[in-house]
This record gives C-alpha cells, structure tokens and sequence, in this order.
C-alpha cells in the first residue's frame, strides 16, 4: 500500500513544475538579454545551461508523467510527445547555429515564444492532472525530480 502524500509533498509537484517552468522562463529573458547585447559568449554559456534544463525538464514528463497521464488521454500524450520531439530538434540545430554564432535574436525569440506555449499548454493539462489524479507515488516522485531539477 502507498503511503499518502503530505500537504508539503502534494504542493511540491505542480509549485514544482511550475517553478521550473519559471526558472526556464527567467534563463530565457537572460539568454535572450544576450542576443540583444550580442554577447556571444554569454549566449553559448546560456544556450548551453538552457540545453540541460530543458532536456531534463522534458525528460521528467516523459518518464514521470506521460506513461501515466496516457492512460487518461493518449492522443493529448502522442501530440505532447511530437511537440517534445520537435523542441529537441529545434534545441539542437539553434544550438550549432548558436555555436557558430549564426542564430539571430529573433530566431531564438521565436523559438522561446514557441517554448512558453507549450508550457501553458502543458500546465492546463498535464499538471492540473498530475496533482489532482496521479496516483501518490508518482506525485512524490516528480516532487523530489522536478526539486532537484534547480
């Protein structure tokens, strides 16, 4: 039997999830302060740090939330799924454009407006379910994932 999420426990996924998407949010705005004072080695150091809180932000949905939350609603799974996919695809080509120093503000712009919509998107959906229907174990163990992602 599973022990019961405690209030602490229960606020720490979505505030969690949230937090993070803040976090990502505020890294974006420097990142894109960057851009805007064409401080490349800022912008590659930030790219670089964005590249590894992204990919471990969506890898926490992927592994903690999806199997789950597709029990419920697989197709919305399959299009968080594509949406994640072409993220990571976009990631990585900005990423050698960034590298080679070839991406304009507005391209990373752009592809942080389109970062920022997936994250409304996902915070309607996947995270009202994550705290309302999860089962506790799955709770706790995105509260202590999406804690350490920080």
């Amino acid at each position: 039997m599973t022990k019961a999420l405690s209030t602490r426990e229960v606020w720490l996924v979505r505030n969690g999830m949230l937090a993070d998407h803040r976090e990502l949010e505020a890294l974006f705005q420097r990142l894109l302060d960057a851009f805007a004072a064409n401080a490349r080695e800022d912008t590659q150091a930030l790219w670089t740090e964005l590249q590894h809180r992204l990919i471990s932000h969506l890898e926490a949905e992927e592994q903690l939330l999806f199997p789950h939350f597709a029990a419920v609603n697989p197709a919305e799974v399959e299009a968080l799924k594509e949406e994640h996919r072409q993220l990571r695809r976009q990631l990585d080509e900005l990423g050698v454009g960034v590298d080679l120093k070839l991406v304009r503000a507005e391209v990373a712009k752009a592809f942080i407006e389109a970062l920022e919509a997936h994250a409304c998107r996902e915070d309607a959906l996947l995270y009202q379910w994550a705290d309302e229907a999860a089962d506790a174990a799955t709770r706790r163990t995105l509260a202590q994932r999406f804690t350490s992602l920080g």
